[in-house]
């Protein structure tokens, strides 16, 4: 009786004030989330990293509920997801460490969102512009937590009705991620954020959340709240990581990002070949110091990135040519996805950056679709 009561009034506060909802967890619990894990790191100690946020904790609590606003960039059809089961709990194969999304595509998921988001955090702090990098920070934290989901990580479809089961669980969660708190920091999370990749964070969280799909499946408000309890304290747990995690390479040199201004050469890891102009076009060539193959970066507060050369050109769009606009304003923007090692994705195709740059096996430049499997979409940036 006592269950019942408590859902009942908990039902009526959220239809008396009914949050907005987009891709995963409604704001209010993303919020809790990031705030829990931004509390955790004073009460672990870490004092150095706390200080470090604590200018910027309004900043970061904007930044971790904006990929979910209605036009952003980040926000569309089966994205926020990364599934490791599927809505009938049949367990499902990464392919070269990665999990497709809800629509059975690599990109864009959460993993791969978050390891954009991260890269433009790191690329904006390393550019000087730490509140922007914060902001970034946050919406990386954002695929953190849609991972620890367990309807994000199991393709359940999102519809707005009672017998949804994705709709219930996340309403039930919403009403009570409070109650969730994270008692003392997992510093086994520390060797899994180890290294460049985020590989084993995300693919973990993943596996870890979907073992949850059974149990949520009855609709039942003990369920929801036994699988609230479990994720949301590992949520927390896992954006502490991510934070000690950026603090660390903020402060580090481990060359997972690019600066603002800088000048680099853009060379495809599988067939050696550099970007190269060449009678106003971009083409793959050999390293050749007696011909254009440096390009300037430069970022904005979004962490984006044209690619001019010395003459006032830009690398356009499609990637064949320049375009030579006022400024770097006006220029096409790229998005990177930092691999470890000076080596990245770049992202590209539109607004959203839906597409990858790679080269072909007939050594021409192409850009499609991200397949994790398909080593001609690697860049050495440097």
């Amino acid at each position: 009786m006592l269950t019942l009561i408590a859902a009942c009034a908990g039902l009526a506060a959220y239809k008396l004030a009914k949050p907005i909802k987009a891709e995963a967890w409604f704001s209010v619990t993303h919020e809790d989330i990031t705030k829990k894990a931004l509390k955790l790191l004073e009460k672990d100690g870490k004092v150095k990293q706390a200080q470090f946020y604590k200018p910027y904790h309004e900043e970061i609590l904007k930044g971790c509920t904006e990929p979910d606003q209605e036009d952003d960039i980040d926000r569309g059809p089966g994205m926020h997801f990364y599934s490791s089961r599927t809505p009938k709990g049949k367990e499902l194969k990464p392919v070269n460490g990665y999990y497709k999304n809800r629509l059975g595509k690599f990109a864009k998921s959460a993993r791969t969102l978050l390891e954009e988001n991260y890269t433009s955090a790191l690329c904006l702090y390393k550019s000087g512009k730490t509140k922007e990098a914060m902001h970034y920070l946050a919406r990386a934290a954002h695929f953190i937590e849609d991972l620890s989901c367990t309807v994000h990580v199991c393709n359940v479809e999102w519809v707005e009705r009672a017998s949804n089961l994705h709709h219930a669980y996340e309403n039930s969660i919403n009403i009570t991620c409070s109650r969730f708190t994270a008692g003392e920091f997992d510093k086994r999370l520390l060797k899994t954020y180890e290294g460049d990749s985020f590989e084993n964070a995300a693919n973990k969280l993943s596996v870890t959340a979907a073992r949850f799909l059974e149990k949520i499946s009855e609709f039942d408000p003990l369920a929801f709240s036994f699988a609230g309890d479990n994720t949301l304290k590992m949520a927390q747990q896992n954006v502490m990581t991510l934070f000690l995690k950026f603090y660390d390479e903020a402060n580090g040199e481990k060359k997972n990002y690019i600066t603002d201004g800088k000048k680099y050469t853009l060379k495809n890891e599988a067939s050696g070949l550099v970007l190269t102009v060449s009678e106003g076009n971009i083409l793959p060539d050999k390293p050749d110091k007696t011909k254009t193959q440096k390009f300037t970066a430069f970022i904005d507060s979004k962490g984006t990135i044209a690619f001019g050369t010395e003459d006032g050109g830009f690398i356009n769009a499609k990637c064949k040519g320049l375009d030579t606009p006022k400024d770097a304003d006006g220029a096409a923007r790229f998005r990177l996805a930092a691999l470890g090692n000076r080596r990245f994705r770049i992202m590209c195709g539109g607004d959203n950056f839906p597409l990858t740059l790679g080269i072909a096996r007939s050594g021409k430049l192409a850009i499609s679709e991200f397949d994790p499997a398909d080593k001609g979409q690697v860049w050495v940036i440097g």
